[in-house]
């Protein structure tokens, strides 16, 4: 038997794990994608996890002047980036809030506590991008769940929640 050669001389590549591809580019013009309306937001989808095996999402958020956001909330598994495309978004990163206007880019891991809404003054259009999932179906869960007329439900708003890695901060 020949003994097996140095690293640095192997001809071969290392192997690659096989992961399935159901995923094919995605390119959305302004103005285009999934649009969803949720209370005082409006969610335009514009990458879908069903577009990319659920490893990535897009969702570009317009949101009223002096909307307060969701509660303070962390992901166990979900990261956001976020860039501000337009106005002013109030975030707040472990209880520290800051105001970010247009052009700024902030990127929040899992497992930090956040939360974001909009000055009194100032609608705002923040662009997220998820990774490695995505979180466009917790949108389109809220919208189905809660259409105009319907009253929110703080329970059921808890579970769908629960359901899309998204965890209040008590």
């Amino acid at each position: 038997a020949r003994p097996p050669q140095p690293l640095h001389t192997r001809s071969r590549s290392p192997p690659r794990r096989h992961r399935p591809k159901t995923s094919s580019a995605v390119a959305r013009q302004p103005g285009e994608g999934e649009v969803l309306r949720a209370g005082p937001t409006v969610s335009v989808v514009k990458v879908a996890g069903t577009s990319t095996d659920d490893r990535l999402g897009a969702v570009e958020m317009h949101l009223e002047a002096g909307w307060d956001g969701p509660p303070a909330h962390v992901h166990e598994h979900v990261n956001h980036l976020w860039y501000v495309l337009a106005g002013s978004v109030l975030l707040t990163i472990h209880g520290d809030q800051d105001l970010y206007t247009r052009g700024s880019c902030l990127f929040v891991p899992s497992g930090t506590p956040h939360a974001f809404g909009t000055a009194d003054n100032s609608a705002a259009v923040l662009l997220q991008v998820d990774t490695p999932q995505s979180l466009d179906g917790y949108f389109r869960e809220l919208v189905e769940s809660f259409p105009p007329g319907v009253p929110v439900d703080p329970a059921r708003i808890a579970d769908i929640m629960r359901r899309h890695d998204t965890h209040p901060v008590t």
